[in-house]
């Protein structure tokens, strides 16, 4: 007779030691991805300090091919991190023809901010009247081809003529805007001849510009001191840096303030280009970018700069309003006969002193509503009547500072567009929305008005 036996265990039933096990085994398997994971963070780590590294490495190859020491006494100290000064000179020298001198053809004032993500700039009229030491009275374009030709006079033996060009021109602008009433200086400078100007844009790839109105310039000047005529068709466009240039630079077609606005114009597409791309390319951009600036066998680099760029502080505001500024939310400033009071000597421009002040407030200010203060007036490019009337109400009633309405000239408005007379970006912006409108930088063509934005209604907004 068999003796009872104990029961074993029972098919897929787990003992004490087969849980410990798996229990084992899980925790091998969890230390094994964490293992993982720290292996891929570990790389992506080492891969972003190298490519860190690298993208250091050019920036200070760059910098020590473009930067120049500052030669004026008492140089500014300041950082765009937390606000800073750059002067941008444009400078027309033809170095086949010596001849022919080198001036300043374009002056823009940029208020760099990187914590406070803003940026302002202020254009100056080249043909702006100002006095120089030993010249007397004169436009400010001459400053730094006087700085340029005296270097050693004016700021020591080791001061080469790019250093006193920009140097002089510094200072000029000082004075001309009397900036240390507002307590601010020129801190930077950085001049750009024309090839480094169309090398920034090819390097991009080129620049979608949208052009207000058409532009027809028969006299635009060549390098051989010839004119060709050149032609914009108004609405987007691709352009190249050549192209980009010649858009930049033409100004027989309206003046020198309409130049203005197209210069400040590029300067954003140049941004906006570079902001499209996304980090990889923009990563990618980088090395032909330095290229176009740093100049090749022994030429004067196409740009030069005060502001020591590879400085980490420095270098790392520039990345910060290169990588989060919104375009479309730079100040855009100029001096000009509709905001400044003016008065003329010959061909020399005289500006109000004080409106000139009140032009620096909003300048050195972050681009706000509140700020800003902006006036709008509506005028009607419809066969609505009273719509103008009716939109300035509805306008009203949202907190806009609304101008008598009007009508607007004769012609065909298809589209509610928003012209930002004198720099309201801000303002600009929530207007565009609340229409659904179109917005350009500078005046509504054939307007004459006190705003400083000018809404013109279109056949879109008698549909409404």
């Amino acid at each position: 007779m068999a003796m009872n036996q104990p029961p074993g265990p029972r098919r897929g039933a787990y003992t004490g030691e087969t849980v410990a096990m798996r229990r084992r085994a899980a925790a091998r398997q969890v230390g094994t991805i964490w293992r993982r994971v720290r292996l891929g963070l570990a790389l992506a780590l080492a891969a972003a300090l190298l490519g860190a590294a690298m993208l250091y490495w050019q920036v200070h190859r760059l910098a020590a091919a473009i930067t120049l020491a500052e030669v004026r006494p008492n140089p500014p100290l300041s950082t765009p991190l937390v606000g800073a000064n750059l002067l941008l000179i444009g400078v027309d020298a033809r170095p086949g023809h010596p001849e022919e001198g080198v001036r300043s053809d374009t002056l823009i004032l940029a208020r760099l901010d990187a914590a406070g993500r803003w940026v302002s700039l202020l254009s100056i009229p080249r043909d702006s009247q100002v006095d120089l030491l030993d010249i007397g009275t004169t436009k400010i374009n001459v400053a730094y081809g006087q700085g340029y030709a005296r270097a050693e006079e004016l700021y020591g033996p080791e001061a080469s003529p790019e250093q006193g060009g920009m140097a002089l021109t510094a200072q000029t602008v000082e004075q001309l805007l009397d900036l240390r009433r507002h307590g601010m200086r020129v801190d930077y400078t950085a001049q750009v001849n024309f090839d480094g100007f169309a090398g920034v844009i090819d390097a991009l790839g080129g620049v979608t510009v949208d052009v207000p109105t058409l532009i027809v310039d028969d006299a635009y000047p060549t390098p051989d001191f010839g004119t060709m005529r050149v032609e914009f068709q108004p609405g987007p466009q691709r352009m190249d840096g050549a192209r980009a240039l010649i858009y930049a630079r033409t100004r027989h077609a309206d003046s020198d303030f309409g130049r203005a606005e197209r210069q400040q114009q590029v300067l954003r597409a140049i941004l906006h280009e570079f902001q499209a791309k996304g980090w990889p390319s923009q990563v990618a951009a980088v090395p032909s970018l330095l290229g176009s600036v740093a100049g090749a066998g022994g030429a004067t680099p196409p740009v030069l700069t005060t502001m020591p760029i590879d400085r980490i502080d420095v270098l790392l505001g520039l990345m910060s309003l290169a990588g989060g500024l919104d375009p479309d939310a730079i100040g855009q400033l100029r001096i000009s006969p509709d905001v400044v009071g003016m008065t003329e000597n010959g061909s020399n421009l005289i500006w109000n002193a004080e409106d000139i002040q009140a032009l620096l407030d909003t300048f050195a200010a972050p681009p706000s509503e509140g700020r800003e203060r902006a006036t709008v007036q509506v005028l009607n490019g419809t066969a609505t009547p009273g719509l103008a009337r009716t939109v300035s109400l509805e306008l009203e009633g949202s907190g806009f500072r609304i101008l008598v309405p009007d009508n607007a000239p004769e012609g065909d408005h298809p589209r509610t567009t928003v012209y930002d007379v004198t720099g309201k970006p801000a303002t600009s912006r929530r207007l565009a929305k609340a229409l659904n409108a179109d917005t350009v930088r500078g005046a509504a063509p054939g307007v004459l008005s006190q705003a400083d934005i000018v809404v013109i209604l279109g056949e879109d907004a008698a549909g409404q």
